[in-house]
């Protein structure tokens, strides 16, 4: 868009064209749905979790991933400054709506091979405790997404999909296994430890880099973290770590007493 004056600052044709999609989309996918009449708190939960994907510290040397993190923090400002956000919704009002038509609505070639080459999941028996999931299924996946067809559901805990063990890497390998069954190793809600393949192409012609389909999360859904299996183990290795250091604590302090 053209160059705008607000408040001594500008906004510029390098800002971001809808900001709202830029902090909603992970992996492609639109996670958080932002739109003008989100709230404040909704914007800055989307804006934490790409800041946990796209940081520079936790993308040491990555390029893409700090003008990842640029966008990000340009449209985080844009939406929580009320001018910039005003003028941000005024710019977005004006671009005409498209209507899908019907080709677009029916399923794609592309969409019809993935589905001939799903695969059931496999069981693979109880989750290990050594299983450290990196990400969690936020919400149900949308039908006919790659997502719905593995079996994905709400509160999958995710230790690995293909090559990937970190929400950073998921589209990179998603993209190079393109139409190819990926596998996923996942620890279901109900305990159960299940390979289930997904075969990425792209679902939605409005984002046709989506090749997965479903909200991924650093963190299990609130309602199910307190039964997830997945978490109960981790809260059971967090008390075992806490007990050793206190017994270590406990020694040195007996040591220091017989010395004294």
């Amino acid at each position: 868009w053209a160059e705008t004056v607000y408040r001594g600052a500008r906004m510029t044709a390098s800002d971001p064209a809808d900001a709202y999609r830029t902090l909603s989309c992970i992996q492609g996918f639109d996670s958080f749905k932002l739109t003008r009449r989100s709230s404040a708190d909704e914007i800055q939960r989307a804006f934490a979790a790409q800041r946990l994907i796209w940081h520079p510290d936790k993308n040491p040397g990555d390029a893409v991933a700090r003008e990842t993190y640029a966008t990000m923090q340009r449209a985080h400002a844009i939406l929580m400054d009320p001018e910039q956000r005003r003028l941000h919704d005024e710019q977005l009002a004006a671009i005409p709506l498209s209507v899908p038509s019907a080709a677009a609505a029916a399923p794609s070639a592309e969409a019809s091979k993935a589905a001939a080459r799903q695969l059931p999941p496999d069981w693979l028996g109880p989750a290990p405790r050594s299983a450290r999931p990196f990400a969690y299924v936020d919400s149900t996946p949308q039908p006919s997404t790659p997502a719905a067809l593995a079996g994905v559901r709400r509160g999958d805990a995710l230790v690995r999909i293909g090559e990937a063990a970190h929400l950073r890497d998921v589209q990179g390998v998603l993209e190079g296994q393109r139409l190819l069954p990926v596998p996923a190793l996942v620890i279901e809600a109900s305990g159960g430890f299940v390979k289930k393949w997904i075969v990425p192409h792209s679902w939605d012609p409005d984002t046709p880099g989506s090749l997965l389909g479903c909200q991924l999360a650093d963190s299990c859904p609130a309602d199910l973290a307190e039964m997830h299996p997945a978490m109960a183990d981790a809260r059971e290795r967090a008390a075992e770590a806490r007990a050793r250091r206190l017994r270590s604590e406990g020694g040195e302090e007996g040591e220091e007493g017989e010395e004294g």
